[in-house]
């Protein structure tokens, strides 16, 4: 088979495809069609826009597969419905503010690369103050499934219930909270920047599990994790962040705050060892580049060498329903 130019032209098309999901996200069209505002003029009418461009944008979100059209009315398929709906049970749409964020600082890539220099870097604190409290809620969506999916993935072999949980770079609490909903007695240390808090406070009231938690704030490369006092650690998305000086420390850092016997949950993106695929991680680590001075990408391979110099024991990946899978290490239940 003949390479084609067509598979370069369509990943270069792809940025106004995802330009025209966003937008149609950010004005909430999928909702005003659900509440039965089918026709262009309908849904130009309460965005109180002209009707010219709102038309072609349902068009184009036809064409891209995410309406019908049955003559001039549109009408939602079964994946808008389910995903794009607000208030229902499967809304993502959130996701769209953390592509608007950040869609500048792609333009820039070449120069980054260049340069060496990040935009905006994350792991500097007062960008990380100013930055992360809009990224973390844009960023609950992409996480909630895979972490409901941790729970019922983890494997039942602890001598004891997993009660304390400490969650490090909580953000919006979305790798935790299921762990407290799963079991009432689970209580969870939360450690993120002050004007993370709020959000945090936010969505464990959302879900109902905020009397269990407790918060601490301030740098997480400062503040105290404790000494042997929790049965889970949590790092989500943020080893990457920290790359691999600062994340390995986190991780001896876990290993210390954990009981014997204790566990550590890993949530990053995870190419494979040969560094070939799945494309998400890898073109991810880009995204570090651009926002972070040390900030990569690990594989599974790195992070197994990481937990064993730390003193963890069995170390696994847990496949659940994602494109990655996570990382799970047990600490020595005699040390």
């Amino acid at each position: 088979m003949q390479p084609s130019a067509q598979w370069i032209v369509d990943d270069l098309w792809a940025a106004r495809e995802a330009q025209t999901l966003i937008t149609g996200t950010e004005l909430g069209v999928f909702t005003l069609i659900a509440n039965g505002h089918t026709t262009a003029d309908g849904v130009a009418a309460q965005l109180g826009a002209p009707v010219r461009g709102v038309r072609r944008l349902l068009d184009a979100l036809v064409g891209i597969g995410y309406l019908t059209k049955d003559g001039g009315r549109y009408g939602l398929e079964p994946l808008s419905e389910r995903y794009l709906v607000q208030g229902g049970e499967g809304y993502v749409g959130d996701m769209v503010y953390e592509m608007k964020l950040l869609w500048t600082s792609w333009g820039r890539l070449a120069e980054v690369i260049r340069s060496g220099e990040p935009v905006q870097p994350w792991d500097e604190e007062e960008t990380g103050r100013r930055l992360f409290p809009q990224l973390v809620a844009a960023l609950f969506p992409m996480s909630l499934n895979s972490a409901k999916a941790a729970v019922a993935a983890l494997p039942d072999t602890r001598d004891t219930p997993i009660v304390s949980v400490l969650d490090v770079a909580a953000g919006s609490a979305v790798w935790s909270i299921p762990f407290a909903q799963a079991d009432p007695r689970v209580r969870v240390t939360a450690v993120d920047y002050a004007e993370i808090t709020p959000i945090t406070r936010r969505y464990t009231a959302r879900h109902g599990v905020a009397g269990q938690y407790t918060h601490v704030e301030g740098n997480l490369r400062e503040v105290e994790l404790g000494d042997g006092v929790h049965d889970l650690a949590i790092l989500g998305y943020i080893v990457q962040t920290e790359g691999p000086k600062w994340g390995q420390r986190l991780i001896e850092r876990c290993f210390h705050a954990l009981r014997p016997g204790g566990q550590l949950l890993i949530a990053d993106m995870i190419p494979n060892d040969a560094r070939t695929g799945p494309s998400a991680p890898l073109v991810y680590a880009l995204e570090m580049v651009l926002h972070t001075t040390e900030g990569d990408v690990f594989t599974f391979a790195e992070y197994r060498q990481w937990l064993t110099e730390a003193g963890f024991g069995r170390v696994e990946r847990i496949d659940i329903p994602a494109p990655w899978p996570l990382v799970l290490a047990t600490k020595p239940a005699a040390l």
